[in-house]
């Protein structure tokens, strides 16, 4: 991902330029959780942005970079300005500049730290980032404009402990997947494996729940069947009554990386959705390049696709699908100077 793009300072110019000169302009950012790592990492480098690194509070996370709010204080064009984002997701972030809703920023009196514990404000917002083209989105018709700064990769991945011959998807078996469960033989052509693959995933607020489900076919507005799995290995019982399977999706890409590390190969990752309760089980999910380095880290294996790995030439040779465009959206009632 091209991080030091000129064209992004010109995203944010489209924000900066509707507002008000004033004492101290603010600009309030939701979106990508994906891409949260390369806005932040282009935000503090001191000249793709701000005209000299800008003092920063992170707020979520104890990794900055990966933080769920994020407050930038320094001078735009010799303005002084405060950017204020809350990584909500892709889709939320169009949803959020789509309406009049406001959302939850850190107040100017907040301080880092490892969790959330604010103090908040709410705001209306003026921009988000996305993972993907409106008109590819849970919102097509939303009156916003969109610069596209850069390309975002995406990894099938598959969670510590998961069966060994598992090591690679195709768009068949991952909606195959989504649909609540795939027989591991499907993956690996070993009619021996018959345990079951889940996926665990993004909730509907994420722009790489857009892209995955469209890339394979399963379809952007269909609602999946996904595992959410404790630290333990063992599946979640989401409402107590054994109830395993549904649309059970994560608000960060962050979560399903911590996720990622939990170790399946533990007596207690037992199949409780489809099998006696003994059966081994393995998980796969999908992330932004980032936050499967994070899963990696974690003990977490990247999968290829369609027989393919990634890397940065096999997109640029069209060999490799799972990747989507950046974009930096503004309401159309903004005006550019």
């Amino acid at each position: 991902m091209n991080t030091k793009s000129i064209i992004l300072a010109g995203a944010f110019a489209l924000g900066f330029a509707s507002m008000a000169r004033a004492a101290t302009q603010y600009v309030y950012m939701t979106g990508s959780t994906a891409a949260r790592n390369a806005f932040y990492l282009t935000i503090i480098d001191g000249a793709t942005v701000f005209d000299a690194t800008p003092t920063v509070v992170a707020q979520g996370n104890s990794d900055p970079s990966k933080a769920t709010y994020h407050l930038f204080h320094g001078k735009i064009g010799g303005a002084d300005t405060i950017l204020k984002a809350h990584w909500s997701g892709s889709e939320g972030g169009i949803s959020d500049i789509t309406g009049s809703a406001t959302e939850t920023f850190l107040d100017d009196s907040a301080v880092s730290s490892s969790s959330s514990p604010g103090p908040f404000a709410n705001s209306t917002v003026d921009l988000a980032a996305a993972d993907n083209d409106k008109a590819y989105s849970r919102n097509p018709s939303a009156a916003i404009t969109g610069t596209k700064v850069c390309i975002i990769p995406f990894i099938w991945v598959k969670e510590k402990g998961s069966a060994a011959g598992l090591l690679n998807v195709t768009d068949q078996t991952v909606r195959q997947a989504l649909k609540g469960y795939a027989v591991l033989s499907q993956f690996t052509g070993n009619p021996a494996d018959t345990t079951f693959v889940y996926v665990t995933g993004r909730d509907n607020q994420s722009g790489t729940r857009v892209n995955q489900f469209g890339d394979c076919g399963f379809g952007i507005f269909s609602s999946p069947f996904m595992v959410q799995i404790a630290a333990n290995g063992s599946m979640i019982d989401q409402g107590g009554f054994g109830t395993y399977l549904g649309d059970y999706g994560y608000s960060s890409g962050g979560t399903v990386a911590t996720q990622m590390g939990y170790d399946l190969s533990q007596p207690t990752a037992v199949d409780a959705a489809n099998g006696t309760g003994v059966e081994k089980f393995s998980v796969i999910a999908y992330l932004g390049r980032s936050d499967a380095n994070t899963a990696e880290a974690n003990g977490a294996t990247d999968l290829t696709c369609n027989g393919v790995a990634y890397s940065n030439a096999a997109i640029q040779q069209g060999l490799y699908n799972l990747w989507g465009n950046e974009y930096v959206y503004r309401r159309n009632t903004s005006t550019s100077q």
